[in-house]
């Protein structure tokens, strides 16, 4: 069976290139011959092809939620070049299903009902559906251009059902090597290259450097804590790449120095050891105000790290009520979350994390492959 994914990034952190990643990892031995489309060469390729996996690479067109006037105008050309470019593709190494990764990307549906292929969609969003008449409409083209959406929460794919498109949407969570996360050691070492000492409490973040992240509220709420805390130290696991999240994490480090937690404050960049990194905090904390999922959730989950997260999107959905909710952009409730944490040493194991265990994930998407082909054939 050939599939081809098409994923919209080639760029260091990426919840979608490790979601993939993950999948692959268990879908190739299963008999699929993996063809990866990313738009330009990019830190996963390596990783994509020692699982067996094809790379190829085409001017993939992707939809941003703001749009520039020559965003708008340059839009069509550039979705005909991508379309024209996963074709050829598609023709060259005779496909049997088409894949996209992520729902900004309009390509592979198209082509797919101009080919006859069949189409998954991931939908792998936010839960925010504005403005409500562009999700309307988009929200409609994908679930028309796809045999299966796979959302990536319940929350997620409330978007499609409240506006009773739900019939080809099914809820897959990110599939997580959950084994390792559970066996990784908890090293001095990693705790001393994030900032802490033997007797410190670490406290830290991970994922990319971006305003909907709301690092901020991290910031804030560790100050608060240190008021108390002597021992705390703070750790920001994460990249910037986008002008965007470089100049958010220029406002970050000013606002750590306005807020006096500069000297407590690491900024440790990206780190491929996440599962070291995350056996080194003592708590973890996300702070999002919008998550379709959480990637590093799932993984701290696994990992069996303590943690405060939003309150907010898909993340209730998939903590349970073992982690303890904050309420977002509110640093107050962070910090009593965090500081009753740091008074614990004690790591709960989580019976949840079985719930992204990546085996029988990768499964339900194979099986899914062969119902879908077996009808269109």
């Amino acid at each position: 069976m050939r599939v081809l994914y098409l994923n919209p990034f080639s760029q260091q952190v990426s919840g979608p290139d490790e979601s993939l990643l993950t999948l692959l990892e268990k879908l190739i031995p299963m008999g699929i011959e993996a063809h990866v489309v990313l738009p330009r060469p990019g830190p996963h390729v390596p990783r994509y092809q020692q699982l067996g996996a094809k790379v190829h690479f085409a001017p993939l067109s992707t939809l941003k939620r703001k749009l520039g006037a020559s965003d708008i105008a340059l839009f069509l050309p550039r979705l005909i070049r991508g379309m024209l470019s996963v074709a050829r593709i598609v023709r060259r190494e005779q496909i049997d299903l088409i894949h996209t990764n992520m729902e900004v990307v309009l390509d592979g549906a198209i082509v797919s009902r101009i080919m006859g292929l069949p189409h998954v969609l991931h939908y792998r969003g936010n839960t925010l559906d504005r403005p409500r008449l562009v999700f309307a409409v988009l929200t409609r083209f994908w679930t028309s251009t796809a045999e299966r959406v796979f959302c990536i929460s319940n929350a997620t794919a409330e978007l499609f059902r409240k506006r009773k498109l739900g019939a080809r949407v099914d809820v897959l969570y990110n599939p997580v090597d959950v084994k390792t996360f559970a066996s990784a050691a908890r090293s001095s070492e990693v705790r001393q290259s994030l900032g802490a000492g033997p007797s410190d409490c670490l406290v830290g973040t991970v994922g990319r450097i971006h305003p909907r992240k709301d690092v901020a509220t991290f910031l804030r709420a560790g100050a608060l804590v240190a008021r108390d805390c002597p021992h705390v130290r703070l750790v920001v696991v994460g990249s910037t790449e986008a002008s965007e999240e470089i100049t958010y994490a220029e406002e970050l480090h000013a606002l750590a120095r306005e807020l006096g937690i500069a000297d407590r404050v690491c900024w440790a960049g990206v780190r491929r050891d996440i599962p070291h990194v995350l056996k080194a905090l003592d708590v973890f904390v996300l702070s999002s105000r919008s998550e379709g999922f959480g990637r590093v959730v799932a993984e701290a989950m696994a990992a069996g790290t303590p943690m405060v997260v939003s309150r907010e999107g898909a993340l209730p959905e998939l903590v349970g009520e073992e982690t303890l909710l904050a309420t977002p952009a509110d640093p107050e409730s962070f910090a009593r979350h965090i500081a009753k944490l740091a008074r614990n040493s004690i790591r709960p194991p989580s019976d949840r994390a079985a719930l992204f265990e990546a085996g029988p994930i990768a499964a339900l998407v194979h099986t899914a492959y062969r119902r879908i082909l077996s009808k269109e054939t």
